[in-house]
C-alpha cells in the first residue's frame, strides 16, 4: 500500500535538506549530511490522523519555554577597603505557544494525490528580562559599580543595554504579550515515491491578525524625582513602550519549501 488509509497517522518535515543533498551528489559542490527541519517558521510539529482514506484531521503544535540566567561579579562597595565581590544576575524567560487545527480532503487513487481543506491557528508569545545588582543605590553610593548587560531579545534586532540614557539601571524589561489568530484555505499535491512516504507542496490563502501589547521598562537611579523641585533621592521609574497591531490577507506557500510526510 502506497497511499494512507483510515486509521493512519503521519508526521511531516521539510524536504529541502534532503533534496539538496541528493542534488549535490551530481555536482562538485561540498555536500553536508541532510538534517530534519520544521515545515513552518513557527517551529511547530506537524501531524495528521486519517479518519477515512480520503479525509484527515491535521494539526501543528508548539509549546516552548526558555528560562536562563547569567552571572557577573563586581567589586563590593564599602566605606572600608575590601577585596570581596558581589554578584549581578540577568534572568530571562520566553514562552512560545502555537496551535493549528484543520481538516483535509484528499482526491486521487494513484501515487499522485491532491488535497484541499481549511484550518485555523492561534499563537501566544511572552518575553521578560530581569536584572538584580549586588551593589545597591544608597546616599553613600549614588552611582554603584554595576554590570552593563546587553539585553538578549528573542527576535528583536535592536541593541539595548541596561544603562539608560539618563544614567539609570534597568531592573526589568517585559515585552508586551503577542497574540496571533488566523485562518486559511489550502490546496496541494503529494507524490508517493515509496510506500507511505511522500513529497509534496502546498499553497494557501488566509488571514492573520497579530497584536502585541505595550512593553514595560522599570529602572532605578539616584536623581531628582520627576517634576523637580526636590533634592536627589532613590527613584524608580516605570515606562511604557508602545505595542503594535497588524492584519494580513494574502496567499502563502506553507513555509516556502517542499515537504515530506511519513505515514504509519
Amino acid at each position: 500500500m502506497y497511499l494512507p488509509q483510515s486509521g493512519d497517522w503521519a508526521i511531516g518535515a521539510d524536504a529541502s535538506p534532503f533534496l539538496t543533498y541528493i542534488g549535490n551528489i551530481f555536482t562538485d559542490a561540498e555536500n553536508q549530511s541532510p538534517s530534519a527541519g520544521f515545515l513552518n517558521s513557527d517551529f511547530a510539529i506537524a501531524g495528521k490522523y486519517f479518519k477515512r482514506d480520503d479525509l484527515a484531521y491535521r494539526a501543528t503544535f508548539r509549546l516552548g519555554i526558555l528560562a536562563d540566567s547569567y552571572r557577573s561579579f563586581r567589586p563590593e562597595f564599602s566605606l572600608d577597603p575590601t577585596n570581596t565581590t558581589v554578584e549581578d544576575t540577568y534572568n530571562r524567560t520566553f514562552t512560545n505557544a502555537f496551535l493549528s487545527l484543520g481538516i483535509e480532503k484528499r482526491k486521487g487513487s494513484t501515487r499522485v494525490q491532491g488535497f484541499y481543506g481549511v484550518e485555523g491557528l492561534l499563537g501566544l508569545g511572552t518575553e521578560k528580562h530581569t536584572f538584580d545588582y549586588g551593589n545597591n543605590i544608597t546616599p553613600q553610593n549614588t552611582n554603584p559599580d554595576r554590570t552593563e548587560w546587553d539585553i538578549l531579545f528573542q527576535d528583536d534586532p535592536r541593541e539595548v543595554t541596561t544603562r539608560t540614557e539618563v544614567g539609570g539601571n534597568i531592573i526589568e524589561y517585559q515585552l508586551g504579550t503577542l497574540f496571533s489568530v488566523g485562518a486559511r484555505a489550502f490546496a496541494g499535491a503529494e507524490i508517493f515515491l515509496f510506500p507511505k512516504w511522500s513529497l509534496g507542496l502546498e499553497f494557501g490563502y488566509g488571514m492573520l491578525f497579530q497584536y502585541r501589547g505595550n512593553a514595560t521598562i522599570i529602572s532605578e537611579q539616584w536623581t531628582v524625582p520627576p517634576g523637580g523641585g526636590g533634592t536627589e533621592q532613590f527613584v524608580t521609574t516605570v515606562e511604557d513602550e508602545g505595542g503594535s497591531a497588524s492584519f494580513l490577507l494574502d496567499t502563502d506557500n506553507f513555509g516556502g519549501a517542499l515537504f515530506m510526510y511519513f505515514y504509519f
